[in-house]
């Protein structure tokens, strides 16, 4: 009979979470504990061999943060964004020292593999689908090997030796692999109610694109690739028929990256009467036949990755495809289309200071975004700006719980590390003000479902501020 095994996963506490305080993130959701399910964790549970009974733990929706009993664990699977680097390492050694396995894996062990395998036995690079397997294995030949109990697991921690530590090879790269389609995920692990968002669809993997600030291609490089859409459409039919589904984020970089292919996934996906969002960019205001497919299959609203509404910062960004004297005509054609924009900005390139900063949310203001996002740009390791920052001796610290979008981590050139940090928040303060939503959004035609992310947002945060006895900062406090 052929043994079974237990393997653990965890989705480390993330400071993306945590960054305005948990109550901020409850007021919010609506009372939910998290925003999005770990989609990459249940990607791995579905790809797992069938002789593995896989669990996941999602740190980000408990209360408190300890080490679980690693009794009957026979591996432990932690995946990690770099903001959680630091986290899923304290993880890896506790269960290390318990005589457990781990496995690490996600694009910040991916990056810095080298740095991972200070605190794991096995480091996944790219691809669950191609790699885990091959991992299990070389768990199960350590477990099973000369000096390595059969259970150690259920031994009294003390007494745990489990043999030596396996050696080569250690490290599992997707490229030395055949390539595996993306897998569907195991979503029966999770609790729908945890979670805001719990049934995001991933369709695509990669991006066509190079921006210098982009993680995506230091593991994928300009690979991209595409779900068998029947196995979409599936994913998305069981949610709407099992859990009263009929809205769906598409968890992608680029989801209209390959115009033709996303034609057909739209026609696909058309019949099943549902509502989704996601992220591509600004090109597919250039295409009318795309965006009529994109709104007749149920599109809301997409991410667009808009950097800046300057074209010497676009330029720094590497952002070759993207044309700033257009972007007004492009977001246009695509709110024609009766499609909303969740535009995403970045501040603090060479070429900005905290005016270019303030420049960029009056902007959103004009064009009508309907949502946008304000982050601080972050040099993630293995991007071209790390690299260069890193050269030019530029990179402020390597503590990867501050790579969260809301530190500064490297030494800004045209303004300082205070003006950087006020302008993101005046950013998100402005732009969500109830003056700037009326502004935008309008009456008519209604937006129900950006009025109430609008409001939610200005809730949480007119809660963290007052909450801080601050009064919601403005752009006008630099002057």
């Amino acid at each position: 009979m052929e043994r079974r095994y237990r393997l653990r996963l965890i989705n480390p506490r993330s400071p993306l979470t945590t960054i305005a305080l948990p109550g901020v993130i409850q007021k919010m959701t609506f009372s939910r504990r998290g925003l999005f399910m770990p989609l990459n964790l249940a990607i791995c549970a579905a790809v797992a061999p069938d002789h593995w009974e896989p669990e996941i733990i999602d740190e980000n929706i408990l209360d408190d943060l300890h080490v679980p009993s690693a009794e009957g664990v026979d591996a432990v699977g932690i995946g990690a964004m770099t903001a959680q680097a630091k986290r899923a390492y304290e993880l890896a050694d506790a269960y290390r020292a318990l005589g457990v396995p781990v496995i690490l894996g996600g694009i910040h062990p991916s990056v810095l593999t080298d740095e991972a395998l200070q605190h794991a036995d096995f480091v996944c690079r790219g691809d669950a689908e191609s790699t885990l397997g091959p991992a299990l294995e070389a768990v199960e030949a350590w477990r099973e090997g000369p000096g390595a109990p059969a259970d150690s697991s259920a031994l009294p921690p003390q007494d745990r030796k489990g043999g030596d530590r396996p050696q080569s090879p250690r490290v599992f790269d997707w490229r030395n692999y055949g390539e595996q389609p993306i897998a569907t995920p195991r979503k029966d692990l999770l609790n729908p109610k945890d979670y805001l968002v719990f049934n995001p669809i991933q369709t695509t993997r990669g991006c066509p694109h190079r921006c210098t600030f982009c993680s995506t291609p230091a593991v994928f490089g300009n690979r991209f690739r595409q779900r068998d859409i029947g196995a979409i459409v599936e994913e998305m039919r069981r949610a709407r028929d099992e859990q009263g589904s009929r809205f769906f984020i598409f968890s992608d970089d680029n989801v209209a990256g390959s115009p033709r292919w996303a034609l057909d996934l739209f026609e696909a996906i058309r019949p099943l009467g549902v509502r989704w969002a996601s992220q591509c960019d600004v090109l597919i205001g250039r295409d009318p036949r795309l965006l009529r497919a994109m709104k007749d299959s149920g599109c809301m609203g997409v991410i667009i990755g808009l950097e800046s509404p300057k074209g010497a910062t676009l330029r720094e960004a590497g952002k070759r495809h993207a044309r700033a004297e257009e972007y007004a005509l492009r977001i246009q054609q695509i709110q024609a289309a009766g499609i909303s924009i969740w535009g995403s900005f970045i501040f603090g390139f060479d070429t900005d200071d905290w005016r270019d900063c303030m420049g960029a949310v009056r902007f959103s203001q004009r064009v009508g975004l309907s949502m946008s996002l304000y982050t601080i740009l972050t040099p993630y390791p293995g991007t071209e700006l790390f690299n260069r920052y890193e050269a030019d001796g530029r990179i402020l610290t390597r503590d990867w719980e501050k790579y969260n979008g809301a530190s500064v981590v490297y030494r800004p050139q045209r303004m300082t590390e205070d003006q950087l940090r006020h302008a993101q928040q005046a950013a998100f303060s402005e732009f969500y003000s109830l003056p700037s939503t009326i502004r935008r959004l309008k009456a008519f035609p209604l937006k129900p479902k950006s009025w109430l992310a609008n409001l939610a947002i200005h809730r949480g945060m007119a809660y963290y501020y007052s909450s801080h006895n601050r009064p919601m900062p403005r752009f006008a406090d630099n002057l």
